[in-house]
């Protein structure tokens, strides 16, 4: 990866490049990547800068032995550590399945956590484990292959438990010379202080709307502007969303339409015998459906329940401001389900959103977000979830 192909925060983009060419390059680093926002293709462009026997001031060389290898990542002195099943106990779930995650980061260097879960069939807890542990401290005690610096990444480090950290906290406490920690986290207040306190922190941001705009418009030449546009607002700037919604690939629509199926049973869910007809004139009975339902998406992956969730928090809060501003627009999904699902009316949904209980909405399913993503069990949660919407849909001033 070049730094001219990396979308984004110029400014981190710039101080890497100092780090690197004035020789004092931080041995332990802590890339946060909010929401939206992908780390991956900066680590790779850096640890290549780094490698490069001939870089100039503003990019890697791309032709010296070095980066020939970082291109193809197969260069002996980078090492990535990611969440895996648990394969067996005294292996490294990492290095058995390094191939499967390297073929996923070389055909999109923004690789996501739910798209690695999905590919490898993780559907509950993926680890760093204490078997990784080994393994980097075996490579510590080498001298790396090529005479120059070794690089540990920590893809999702937040998945180490408390043990499998402080098995290499030492190592950050006591560098190696020439040695290179780059952690890369959606969720550092999941790391252990003492972790955070010898990392070195970098914020990216949402990569910039014309850069994506510029990028889109060179990769698919034959789309409308306008389309590509309304994708990068509907995505929140999200490289990956944006380009599975560009390709067809991608969950939203099913999303939406299981929303409106649930949405519609938590509003009636307090009543024990309640039942309506559904589109196809069906008689729906509703706490049996609701736990069918609860049960369903309990059963997909957990970055599929998370991601559900995010999508519920925006479609609330949208509710919440078209009720206060009718003449606000937007490209909302569920808007125009409208029409294929009649039952279902955004404009009604909207006057059940009110000042009285959308902090109390809110605060029910960020608890949810966060219990799902500590693993609880996700088919109770989103149970209690359902039934608690239900009181505040009903809940009279």
């Amino acid at each position: 990866m070049f730094f001219e192909k990396v979308l984004g925060n110029t400014e981190i983009k710039q101080i890497l490049k100092k780090e690197v060419v004035t020789n004092q390059v931080p041995h332990a680093q802590l890339f946060v990547e909010p929401s939206q926002t992908s780390a991956l293709p900066m680590t790779l462009a850096y640890v290549m800068y780094l490698f490069c026997k001939n870089r100039n001031t503003n990019d890697s060389c791309g032709v010296c032995t070095s980066c020939v290898k970082m291109l193809k990542l197969t260069h002996p002195d980078l090492h990535f550590f990611f969440p895996t099943k648990n394969i067996h106990k005294n292996k490294s779930g990492s290095k058995e399945t390094f191939l499967d995650f390297k073929s996923l980061i070389l055909k999109n260097g923004h690789l996501e956590l739910q798209d690695w879960y999905s590919f490898n069939k993780i559907k509950t807890k993926g680890e760093i484990r204490v078997a990784d542990i080994r393994v980097i401290n075996e490579l510590l005690s080498l001298q790396s292959y090529e005479g120059g610096y070794k690089v540990f990444i920590l893809w999702c480090p937040e998945t180490m438990s408390m043990i499998t950290s402080n098995k290499l906290l030492k190592n950050l406490e006591e560098p190696s010379s020439k040695t290179l920690f780059i952690y890369i986290s959606k969720a550092p207040h999941l790391l252990l202080p003492t972790i955070i306190s010898r990392l070195q922190s970098k914020l990216f941001q949402k990569i910039p709307i014309n850069s994506l705009e510029l990028y889109l418009q060179n990769k698919f030449p034959d789309l409308d502007p306008e389309i590509i546009n309304e994708k990068i607002i509907k995505n929140d700037n999200n490289y990956n969303l944006i380009i599975k919604d560009l390709l067809g690939d991608s969950d939203e629509e099913m999303m939406y339409t299981g929303f409106i199926d649930w949405i519609r049973l938590c509003f009636f869910a307090n009543n024990p015998i309640s039942k309506f007809k559904n589109e196809l004139g069906e008689v729906v009975i509703v706490v049996p459906s609701l736990i069918d339902w609860c049960s369903n998406i309990s059963s997909k992956e957990k970055s599929f329940q998370l991601k559900f969730l995010e999508m519920t928090i925006s479609i609330f809060r949208h509710a919440f401001l078209t009720k206060y501003n009718s003449s606000l627009t937007s490209s909302s999904k569920i808007e125009e389900l409208n029409e294929t699902r009649p039952t279902f009316n955004f404009s009604n949904f909207a006057q059940r959103i009110k000042s009285e209980n959308i902090i109390e909405i809110c605060n029910l399913l960020n608890d949810t977000y966060f219990a799902i993503n500590r693993y609880g069990n996700s088919k109770i949660l989103f149970l209690d979830l359902s039934f608690s919407l239900g009181k505040l849909f009903n809940k009279e001033k």
